[in-house]
């Protein structure tokens, strides 16, 4: 049974109304039970198993390679921020509460400390996942705000399986939607992000030299706990780049990555660095999960996935899928539903083979 909630669904259909899908994703064997485990919604307890190959659609005939004129992360046609219907969602007591506990760590060179989810397994730790967030709020993070919960979820889900997660808030009280703006109740389709002012600013402002401090203290966090563990990373969207980046200055020992709908693009749209160096520079194997309209630099002969192969990872192409899908897709729609699931259990390969 799937408890996503239908409010980011009217998102979707209005934007992308003429998305035609001519077949569904297969599904993977189920490896996680679904159920709802806290109490910001919409939120899933993700489904893990060994991936199988995604159907491709020979219909999804939209171009959305082209990335966003603004040097913003999402490319055109991307999921929109996973939020809970109304304001009054985050009132309910009828959802189980959340695994894990906040803690504070410091960082080096900066007055606040960071705040981080962290979720420890029942028995004992196989190894550590560090995760890194896309732009928007994650609720087990900042509870005041309706964002959806589906990154605190598979927090949640990986610590089941015996690893030990941290999800690391590396934007403190201000993620994206409330630094700049979030929608208003009734306002989802029409709520573009990247249009607000000083969006291209807040990213600017989010830097290397501000979030490697704070990925190197939530990845020491971890290995303080667990010292004999492998390490590994875990990325959605704009934490795609900041793993990326990470790693290729050596600042962290990752063991393995893994990227969900990939935006290292930031390094050069608004970092002004290089991003064929960075990824060449990657220490661990690399597993890229990426949408149809993500950046084709993953695909056939691009610069980016020839990096990930040589240092042992691979990319794994969801041509019917956009970006976003895995954390904040609508899986009441079936499609997006089986990719979530395929997706999942990439991850959940990718951590076994490697911790």
């Amino acid at each position: 049974m799937y408890l996503l909630q239908p409010a980011a669904r009217l998102s979707f259909r209005a934007r992308h109304t003429t998305l035609k899908l001519a077949e569904k994703v297969s599904h993977p064997k189920r490896f996680f039970r679904l159920s709802s485990i806290d109490r910001r919604l919409p939120r899933i307890s993700p489904l893990l198993s060994t991936p199988k190959p995604v159907n491709h659609h020979p219909n999804f005939n939209i171009n959305f390679r082209t990335m966003s004129s603004n040097p913003a992360c999402c490319p055109p046609g991307s999921w929109p921020q996973l939020l809970t219907t109304t304001n009054a969602d985050l009132n309910k007591e009828d959802i189980s509460p959340s695994k894990g506990k906040l803690v504070q760590t410091p960082v080096d060179g900066q007055d606040d400390d960071l705040t981080m989810y962290v979720v420890e397994p029942s028995g004992d730790v196989k190894g550590c996942v560090l995760v890194l967030p896309d732009i928007y709020s994650v609720r087990v993070l900042t509870p005041q705000v309706r964002s959806g919960d589906r990154i605190g979820s598979i927090c949640d889900a990986l610590a089941d399986q015996g690893y030990l997660v941290g999800l690391a808030g590396v934007f403190g009280e201000k993620p994206y939607d409330v630094a700049i703006k979030g929608p208003d109740d009734g306002d989802f389709v029409k709520f573009d992000s990247f249009a607000q002012d000083g969006g291209v600013d807040w990213f600017k402002s989010n830097g290397y030299d501000v979030m490697g401090p704070r990925v190197k203290a939530a990845a020491a966090y971890l290995k303080a706990k667990a010292p004999s563990q492998k390490l590994g990373a875990l990325g959605f969207c704009f934490g795609t780049w900041l793993s990326c980046k990470t790693s290729s200055t050596g600042d962290v020992d990752f063991d393995v990555a893994v990227g969900c709908h990939p935006t290292t693009i930031l390094e050069k749209a608004v970092f002004g660095g290089n991003e064929e160096a960075m990824m060449d520079s990657l220490k661990q194997p690399t597993v890229m999960l990426w949408a149809g309209n993500d950046s084709p630099d993953y695909t056939g002969d691009g610069a980016n996935k020839i990096a990930i192969e040589k240092s042992g990872g691979k990319v794994v192409e969801y041509n019917d899928m956009l970006h976003g899908w895995v954390s904040r897709g609508d899986v009441a729609d079936e499609s997006v539903k089986a990719g979530v699931e395929s997706a999942l259990g990439h991850i959940k390969e990718a951590f076994e083979s490697h911790l």
